[in-house]
């Protein structure tokens, strides 16, 4: 059984509309409001007000984060968030392949990238965004996955042998 995070601790960082999170496993994170607070009509209030939005505080039992203005935001919505922003990297990358046992045909197929660019990528210490949101909607849901992938037969490598033919005598 999954339990709810909790947050432990939460400040407003230098960045605008970014809080540092501390959850009660320990696990901090930095996570950017920016978006919500552009497109939510709630949230637009701090667009006038940035000393409002620095002054968050957590709610009752660490169960999300409040602001005088009586908005609040959940602690498993934030984590969400957090994760979102988190960073995907080439090990990630080789990782979502192995999880899925895709070829690299196949990840390219499936991510619209060249075969070249899935290679490079798993060096990669940041992919782009666009992949790393393809990526974690894939792994977020196996119907993605199903609708999306189309299998991918195994060439050789080099060129083709040439074919033998018996002649019938």
């Amino acid at each position: 059984m999954d339990t709810l995070p909790r947050i432990k601790a939460v400040t407003a960082t230098r960045a605008p509309w970014t809080l540092k999170v501390t959850r009660k496993d320990g696990i901090k994170d930095r996570v950017d409001l920016t978006g919500l607070i552009h497109c939510s009509r709630h949230f637009r209030v701090f667009l006038g007000n940035a000393a409002a939005f620095r002054n968050v505080q957590l709610s009752a039992f660490g169960g999300g984060i409040e602001w005088e203005n009586g908005l609040d935001y959940g602690a498993d919505t934030l984590k969400i968030m957090a994760d979102e922003q988190r960073p995907v990297s080439g090990p990630d990358l080789i990782a979502f392949e192995q999880a899925l046992k895709l070829s690299t045909a196949e990840t390219a197929a499936l991510l619209g990238l060249a075969e070249r660019t899935v290679r490079a990528y798993r060096r990669a210490k940041r992919l782009p965004q666009s992949v790393a949101i393809a990526i974690r909607t894939i792994q977020a849901s196996s119907t993605v996955l199903a609708a999306h992938y189309r299998p991918v037969g195994h060439r050789a490598r080099g060129r083709p042998k040439k074919q033998t033919t018996k002649t019938a005598a």
